[in-house]
């Protein structure tokens, strides 16, 4: 028997938690697994439990129910450990869960669960804070901290943020330096730090990203002009940004720096959670450094 901590995170998404149990209850194999429920009160509280539990018994997979940055606690408190775990997506964006085709039905995820393939994949060393899906700065990082701010989640609270912030933010000048590709200065709207391809409700900001591959896409997006911003919203719900190289470009590093031209503090986010405005942005890829239970078609 394999034992389960489930993690639910009661403040994340719009309320399907509250059916977390029942389906469980219903659906999960027990005759594969035990299974634990805990609830978070406050962020940070989830790395508390997780840490406590691994103190007091054996646990050989935590589950996060709630969006990216519940699976951040989470995934942070079990990377180089042999512990894996699994994700029941019931946030707002879902980006990681999205990404990696975990279903958005929390009995199919179960299914999952209770196939339980598990892989491992590469995590994000940024500014020594754990990242497993997106981190960025400007724009994206903007929204992520008025969105924090409000109690109100889903789509449309998220887009009324981004509609009134983005006709008056500007652009910024920002410089990403690399051992393995020249240094480059290029003015932004956002520079979005991609280890996989999306940043929630399927906007894929990078496409072809790979969650495997030992690199991290840094993608520097500039403003669409008014008369193209149509169509470069089209092609980000579509996932082919990367076809309009006017207004995006990609490049690939293990590692990297990202400073604001004018040395200004950058406002930054991880897996969607705002931290502390930064001077400078280094990201280094931890290949292979966290272990997940992911659908067996990936």
């Amino acid at each position: 028997m394999k034992n389960i901590c489930f993690i639910i995170n009661p403040h994340s998404g719009t309320g399907k938690y509250k059916h977390v149990e029942y389906m469980l209850q219903k659906y999960l194999d027990k005759t594969k697994y035990n299974y634990t429920i805990y609830y978070t009160k406050y962020r940070g509280h989830a790395e508390e439990i997780i840490k406590q539990v691994l103190q007091e018994q054996q646990v050989d997979v935590v589950a996060a129910v709630g969006g990216d940055g519940t699976i951040n606690e989470v995934a942070r408190t079990l990377i180089n450990t042999n512990v894996a775990m699994a994700m029941v997506p019931t946030g707002s964006g879902n980006g990681l869960a999205r990404h990696l085709k975990i279903p958005n039905s929390i009995s199919k995820t179960i299914e999952v669960i209770n196939k339980m393939h598990i892989e491992a994949i590469d995590t994000l060393d940024v500014n020594g804070h754990p990242c497993i899906s997106i981190a960025g700065t400007g724009f994206d990082a903007v929204i992520a901290e008025k969105f924090d701010e409000t109690q109100t989640r889903g789509f449309w609270s998220y887009l009324k943020f981004i509609i009134k912030t983005y006709f008056v933010y500007k652009s910024h000048t920002y410089i990403i330096e690399s051992p393995e590709f020249p240094s480059i200065k290029k003015k932004a709207l956002l520079v979005s730090i991609a280890n996989s391809s999306q940043w929630g409700f399927n906007v894929k900001i990078s496409p072809h990203a790979s969650i495997q591959d030992g690199k991290v896409d840094i993608c520097m997006l500039q403003k669409p002009k008014f008369f193209t911003l149509l169509g470069d919203i089209f092609l980000l719900l579509i996932g082919q940004i990367e076809k309009n190289k006017l207004v995006i470009k990609i490049c690939s590093a293990s590692e990297c720096t990202i400073r604001d031209q004018d040395n200004d503090s950058q406002y930054c986010h991880i897996d969607g959670d705002p931290i502390a405005r930064q001077k400078e942005i280094k990201i280094k890829v931890n290949p292979e450094s966290l272990k997940v239970v992911i659908p067996t078609f990936i």
